[in-house]
């Protein structure tokens, strides 16, 4: 039912949430999981010798990457198949709508919240955006 599950990811509680959720349909399923995190394109710079607009968004991609790394050894552990990918775009929403798409996932599981935003709100604008744009289905976790 689901071979390929999504789990947007920024190290928020619902991100972590969203992922414990998803490692258990993907032993139930027998799925794979792409864990991605999106890295902006959109990085402001020091004009004033600091690091090129290119390096910057390479650090940034490295990091993040370094990030992915540490989920890895509970996900062998777990021996569930799985990719984990630092994505870079200029809109969140789009960018995780486009890697669902070009890899046909058939499910994405994410938080409710990330780490920007407001906490009153309900849902967050990166979480509503997916769940009205997506054409597969998204479970939301709180």
């Amino acid at each position: 039912m689901f071979e390929h599950i999504m789990v947007p990811y920024d190290k928020s509680e619902p991100a972590n949430r969203a992922l414990e959720y998803a490692m258990d349909l993907a032993k139930k399923y027998s799925s794979k999981i792409s864990i991605v995190t999106y890295v902006s394109m959109n990085v402001s710079y020091s004009a004033d010798g600091g690091a090129s607009y290119v390096e910057m968004v390479k650090l940034q991609k490295k990091s993040a990457e370094y990030d992915l790394s540490k989920l890895e050894p509970k996900l062998q552990e777990l021996k569930i198949p799985y990719c984990i990918k630092a994505i870079e775009g200029t809109s969140i929403t789009e960018t995780l709508i486009s890697y669902a798409e070009m890899h046909r996932v058939n499910l994405i599981v994410m938080g409710s919240r990330g780490l920007g935003g407001f906490k009153k709100l309900l849902l967050g604008s990166v979480a509503s955006g997916v769940l009205q744009h997506s054409r597969c289905p998204v479970w939301i976790v709180k």
